[in-house]
């Protein structure tokens, strides 16, 4: 089979379109064949060595694969042959492997997919798994009135604007430049805020009459990582859930003690919290699948391009050009 394989970190040149053999199922597993896979930001901060939780090498990266049963192993009782389903890194233990045109992976570790879910679609489910948790776990005991999103035209950030909607919340979307913004609220935000042409701050609290929102979620962090708390409404919380833009300056204490006034809280998360911790992550799983099989979601793809040109789809997420999901095809 063909797969994207890395051997060393560094620029997408690292991506290797190599042959591998087929994998073939083990008592309790099926064998899967791929029908899209998904570019994950994670995916990209192992490419370059910069994953807190680093695989060892020569590793197949890859976190989100849709497709077909395409054979089973002894002892498989709830899936067929040709039935469709979903795939995660997350479930499989993080170890990758879904840059491929097949995987064998054990029956309780592969989602059953509602036929009426599409292929390309189906591999943001893990962004809408994301989006849920942060909204109802990691932001928990906050009543979601109003929230910001920080990359809001992202494969994340379309999904919190999603999340948020259903959940009865006002999302204002903050992206970098015009067309970025159309599209944020093209997506559902009530607002769009270019954040290379505004200020951020005062533009939500005049869309919130000067209350502020009730969650920031950033996933930048970065130097100004404190501006959030400027953003917040009484007893808000900004929750961090990634590091682009590397750590924060300053101490973060203290301008939490500046913004007093909102009893600020922050909160930082990873879905490694729930490593050992199964029945969240499941529970967003099915939230997800839902939305997507009602119809109440549709994510939005960004690009799709063929399996051999995921260096391309890792530049084209790199130079944030992408507005929604990045999905490979094999």
């Amino acid at each position: 089979m063909k797969a994207i394989r890395i051997s060393r970190t560094g620029g997408a040149e690292v991506l290797e379109h190599v042959d591998l053999p087929n994998p073939e199922p083990a008592a309790g597993e099926v064998l899967v064949r791929a029908r899209a896979i998904g570019v994950n930001y994670f995916d990209l901060l192992i490419r370059t060595g910069r994953y807190r939780w680093m695989p060892q090498l020569p590793f197949v990266p890859g976190n989100e694969m849709s497709g077909q049963v395409a054979a089973v192993g002894a002892g498989v009782r709830k899936l067929s042959a040709g039935q469709k389903v979903f795939v995660a890194g997350y479930d499989l233990g993080n170890r990758g492997g879904l840059y491929a045109e097949y995987v064998a992976a054990p029956e309780d570790a592969v989602w059953p997919l509602p036929e009426g879910i599409d292929f390309d679609e189906a591999v943001a489910l893990t962004n809408y798994q994301l989006a849920w948790l942060l909204l109802h776990r990691a932001a928990r005991g906050v009543e979601p009135k109003t929230v910001v999103v920080l990359g809001a035209a992202g494969g994340v950030g379309t999904a919190l604007i999603d999340v948020a909607r259903l959940a009865g919340a006002d999302a204002i979307g903050v992206a970098g430049g015009g067309g970025k913004c159309a599209f944020v609220k093209a997506r559902g935000a009530i607002a769009a805020i270019d954040h290379r042409a505004e200020n951020v701050v005062e533009r939500v609290k005049s869309l919130t009459q000067g209350r502020g929102a009730d969650i920031v979620f950033d996933h930048i962090a970065g130097k100004n990582f404190a501006e959030d708390l400027k953003l917040l409404a009484p007893l808000g919380m900004v929750v961090s859930y990634a590091v682009l833009g590397g750590m924060p300056e300053g101490d973060l204490f203290a301008a939490m003690r500046a913004n007093l006034e909102a009893s600020p809280a922050v909160r930082c998360f990873t879905m490694h919290t729930l490593d050992h911790w199964p029945e969240p992550r499941r529970e967003a799983m099915e939230q997800a699948i839902e939305m997507l099989a009602s119809g109440r979601a549709q994510p939005a793809i960004a690009a799709r391009l063929p399996l051999a040109e995921a260096a391309q789809a890792h530049r084209f997420v790199e130079e944030r050009k992408a507005m929604g999901k990045v999905v490979l095809k094999p």
